[in-house]
């Protein structure tokens, strides 16, 4: 096993796939995995724009990368 085996694949978008824009996130724990729900307000209603699925370790590497970001650190 060579050190680049370690590294992550790149990131490719064979398909794209179009942004989805929210003004809200409602959390569910679901069978062990974490389902994020994301919401826009349209009138007097909260609609579903995206819907995401994580397990529990990707989520928490999730929470752990977005407190670096807030911060300033890459």
């Amino acid at each position: 096993m060579t050190p680049d085996d370690d590294k992550d694949p790149p990131l490719t978008e064979p398909i794209v796939i179009s942004d989805a824009f929210v003004e809200g996130i409602d959390i569910e724990r679901i069978d062990g995995d974490v389902r994020l729900i994301g919401w826009v307000t349209h009138a007097e209603e909260h609609r579903i724009v995206a819907r995401l699925v994580l397990p529990d370790s990707v989520c928490r590497a999730l929470v752990r990368d977005l407190r670096k970001a807030l911060s300033g650190g890459h």
